[in-house]
């Protein structure tokens, strides 16, 4: 009696079994999809150069304005643009020629803010020969000025909130990649950028658009935290938001260690996820070789 019972109850769970494992499968393979899927959309100022596509010039927000409303007479150096003199002239950087002061004459607090920020302060140590310049694959990191960020041939206005936040992200992982990919990682990103939820944090909404704000000083991050989270506390700022190594320098130590725990309890976590799929599986297997047998040995 307690056999068919214990059996009975059984081929009442079984498909239980069957429902967590394929459940479980199909979160593992919609995270690696995801993953897959998450490539960073490329920088808004990608094509600002001194060949301009005018279709998507005319669709553009500054499609209004003429080109020596931005660009003046195009005289450097006493020759004008183009000048058969100057052959060498187009392969300069257009981006990193341009006069951005001109920017101020319609983005008076955009601009101010950008000069206070952390991106300003990379262009002056940039330009500083006493400065030692960082590295990067084996190549210089050009600290951002408007164009890297903007494409002001091509942006649009009136983009909704989350597009402007997918774009963002494309820019900044084009100097922060390690940053953006922990970010794709952390549940501001999942909600932000894979579902598209307009109330979630973006990049700028905890750095600042323009002033770049690296939120390292607990106090600076907290301001940041409670614009969305308005009870928290100085503790609160002790969450990892971009938990990868490589967006940790070596000489944060306690911050470097945090992450190296993540990374730790992640692995175990998922060692512990295989190996309770790998339970459900046999146990399952295992049992349905039972069923099959007992039915075989009944005929």
């Amino acid at each position: 009696m307690n056999r068919h019972i214990l059996q009975s109850g059984f081929r009442k769970i079984y498909p239980l079994y069957f429902g967590i494992v394929l459940a479980t499968i199909a979160l593992i393979l919609i995270g690696i999809c995801g993953k897959a899927g998450a490539a960073m959309l490329p920088p808004s100022g990608a094509g600002s150069d001194w060949f301009i596509d005018m279709n998507r010039f005319a669709l553009s927000a500054h499609a209004a304005l003429k080109c020596d409303d931005c660009h003046g007479s195009m005289i450097v150096n006493g020759l004008q643009h183009s000048d058969e003199k100057r052959p060498d002239f187009l392969r300069q950087s257009a981006t990193r020629t341009y006069d951005y002061a001109r920017c101020r004459r319609c983005h008076e607090l955009s601009f101010k803010r950008y000069l206070e920020g952390g991106h300003a302060k990379a262009l002056r140590e940039e330009k500083d020969p006493s400065k030692e310049k960082k590295q990067v694959t084996g190549g210089k990191i050009m600290a951002p000025t408007c164009g890297e960020c903007h494409a002001s041939h091509y942006e649009r206005s009136g983009l909704s909130r989350v597009a402007v936040g997918q774009r963002m992200l494309g820019a900044c992982a084009s100097c922060h990649p390690a940053n953006a990919a922990s970010y794709r990682n952390n549940i501001h990103g999942r909600v932000g950028i894979d579902l598209g939820n307009p109330k979630a944090a973006f990049c700028t909404d905890c750095h600042g658009a323009h002033t770049v704000d690296s939120l390292k000083k607990p106090q600076t991050a907290l301001l940041a935290c409670k614009r969305c989270h308005p009870k928290a506390e100085t503790e609160f700022t002790g969450i990892v938001i971009h938990a990868s190594l490589e967006s940790v320098s070596a000489a944060d130590a306690p911050k470097r260690a945090e992450v190296l725990w993540i990374h730790r309890i992640r692995w175990f976590a998922l060692a512990v996820l295989a190996l309770s799929l790998a339970f459900f599986v046999a146990h399952s297997f295992l049992w349905l070789l039972r069923e099959i047998h007992e039915k075989l040995r009944k005929h």
